[in-house]
């Protein structure tokens, strides 16, 4: 793609992303779900109009980077730490069930043992950057909600690797011992580094008499997290992201982090991110498979991660509308479950029906969190009024 075409396609993109969050505003949705269905109709499931590029899957990354790294500099840390039980048990939830699920449903369409074992590991993917910018936009990021969603997808994470890596392993496509001892490392040592690293880093950058000195540098501490959770620590690289937030909170950096990152992130990449992921779903392949699989499918994923989560967050002691809220909240699969399909595609364990099944959930899901999000808020009073601490984010967000 030329250079010029790359600044049409972004133009393009931030002209729809902005029309669509606006459009979906004026229904009473997060500005997040108008913004998904104008990568619908942009990609080639509709108009065409935007394709797969390297620039594009670039900027998008980019995007969903931003969004969690700004998601970590906003968690309320305290919250985090009394909330580490609940965010355990929710994922634990939210892993089990789906994976059980999957597998049965595989089982059930005569699906060989390896490709119900990957179903299974796909139904276990979450991806949060989608309800974050929800919950931001709901007023309730910080919220006992938020903050357990955000914990127990950083867990959801751990556990998820460690049945893809099994399950990859059996079909021989990668050993199932390493990239779990890769992430049993990077962990403590992501924490030790933002424990005692980033904080003197950050009180040098912000005593540099350079503009933008405490921006650059947080910048440049949440892309070396992303980067190395996912080649070191085998991890996504929001992960890292979320990570890389919540360390340089704790830093004399944190106030123009969060002005700058929020600034490049609202005004450009993650408008990007939102609308290539709806762009990426193209479903044109979804009639190579078994419309009552593909509907089975999209069914056990909406309801045993919700159902999942929920229960475990229940049993961990918050309300059954905080639970409902929790398990609705970790539905979606985003990214995360693409990339674990194309993983099964590339080692022969998924055919391309199977695939064409998973894009096609993964699409109903990204569209479907916001808006059940949405809907578990209604009768909450405070959910139609966003605390004033949000308002700013909730207006550069559509």
């Amino acid at each position: 793609m030329a250079s010029s075409d790359v600044f049409l396609v972004l133009a393009l993109i931030l002209i729809a992303a902005k029309l669509g969050g606006l459009a979906s505003r004026q229904v009473g949705l997060p500005a997040v779900f108008g913004q998904l269905c104008a990568g619908v109709l942009l990609g080639p499931t509709a108009f065409g109009l935007l394709r797969s590029s390297s620039s594009l899957a670039l900027g998008s990354e980019l995007g969903a980077v931003i969004l969690m790294f700004v998601a970590g500099l906003e968690t309320d840390v305290a919250g985090l730490r009394r909330l580490g039980g609940t965010a355990v048990a929710t994922a634990v939830g939210g892993v089990a069930l789906p994976f059980a699920a999957g597998v049965a449903l595989a089982g059930v369409f005569g699906l060989p043992t390896t490709a119900s074992l990957f179903v299974g590991a796909l139904l276990t993917a979450t991806s949060v950057s989608i309800s974050v910018e929800a919950l931001r936009d709901l007023g309730h990021l910080q919220s006992r909600v938020g903050t357990t969603i955000l914990g127990a997808a950083v867990i959801d994470d751990v556990l998820g690797l460690s049945i893809l890596a099994v399950v990859a392993a059996a079909r021989g496509g990668a050993n199932g011992v390493l990239p779990l001892v890769h992430t049993a490392l990077f962990l403590p040592l992501a924490a030790l580094v933002g424990l005692t690293v980033v904080p003197r880093l950050g009180r040098w950058a912000a005593r540099q008499p350079i503009e933008q000195a405490g921006l650059m540098a947080a910048l440049a501490i949440a892309l070396l997290y992303a980067w190395s959770a996912e080649t070191v620590g085998n991890m996504a690289a929001i992960t890292g992201a979320y990570l890389a937030g919540l360390s340089v909170a704790r830093s004399e950096i944190r106030g123009p982090a969060i002005d700058g990152a929020k600034a490049l992130g609202y005004g450009l990449l993650i408008p990007v991110f939102f609308v290539s992921v709806g762009a990426a779903a193209d479903l044109h392949g979804v009639g190579q498979s078994s419309l009552v699989f593909v509907a089975l499918l999209i069914g056990a994923a909406v309801v045993t991660k919700a159902c999942g989560c929920a229960l475990g967050a229940r049993a961990a002691g918050l309300t059954g509308a905080e639970a409902l809220r929790v398990g609705v909240g970790m539905v979606a699969r985003g990214e995360v479950a693409l990339v674990v399909a194309a993983l099964g595609r590339a080692i022969g364990a998924l055919d391309g029906a199977v695939y064409a099944a998973a894009v096609a959930m993964t699409l109903v899901t990204t569209l479907l969190t916001p808006l059940l999000l949405r809907l578990t808020f209604i009768e909450d009073p405070t959910a139609s009024a966003p605390t004033a601490g949000y308002a700013a984010a909730a207006t550069e967000g559509g």
